[in-house]
């Protein structure tokens, strides 16, 4: 065998061992996917990610614990699990990347975007994560849930903003992945 035959098999090797290594990593990013879910944390309403592991378990992460009554019509029992479904609906059409402030029919709200993107006037139905009450600010609520998590925390409500918030001129957004990764543990089985 000449040294053209071996560099050319080696070539052949090293770009499928590129490729398998490509195709077994997008599987495991496949396999990591978060899904969301209405549970409880310290006794109370959580929206709670469920992460899957490699080794076949799963870790659960607490995203928001929902104290308030502040829309009468939805209390935190029934925000709950209204919130944690918008969370997985826009996982499954892959809009979570980042969570921007926004308007939706002159409410403030929350809503799932595939970019970072400054603000949404007219936030699509589908995109909207939460609804706020009128005279909220939605930036600050963003600011807030970005210093919800800190994975030195037991404590839904001190992130690590610097590691979860991404900026776009002089607004911030939420980086999803970052902020799941943050968030701490989730006390309670779910």
């Amino acid at each position: 065998m000449n040294f053209q035959s071996v560099k050319q098999w080696a070539t052949i090797g090293c770009f499928s061992l590129a490729v398998i290594s490509g195709l077994t990593q997008d599987g495991q990013a496949q396999q990591g996917k978060a899904s969301f879910f209405c549970g409880t944390d310290g006794g109370k309403p959580a929206t709670i990610a469920r992460l899957p592991q490699p080794n076949g378990k799963t870790t659960l992460k607490t995203l928001i614990i929902w104290e308030t009554n502040a829309f009468k019509e939805y209390p935190a029992e029934k925000r709950c699990p209204l919130v944690s479904q918008k969370f997985q609906d826009n996982q499954n059409t892959g809009d979570l990347k980042y969570i921007v402030s926004g308007k939706a029919n002159t409410w403030p709200v929350l809503c799932a975007s595939k970019e970072n993107k400054n603000y949404i006037v007219n936030c699509p139905n589908a995109n909207v994560l939460m609804t706020l009450l009128p005279g909220d600010d939605s930036q600050e609520m963003i600011r807030k849930l970005g210093e919800a998590s800190n994975k030195n925390s037991t404590t839904v409500v001190k992130h690590k903003s610097r590691q979860v918030l991404v900026s776009n001129g002089n607004l911030q957004a939420i980086n999803v992945s970052k902020w799941i990764k943050n968030s701490p543990k989730t006390k309670e089985n779910n």
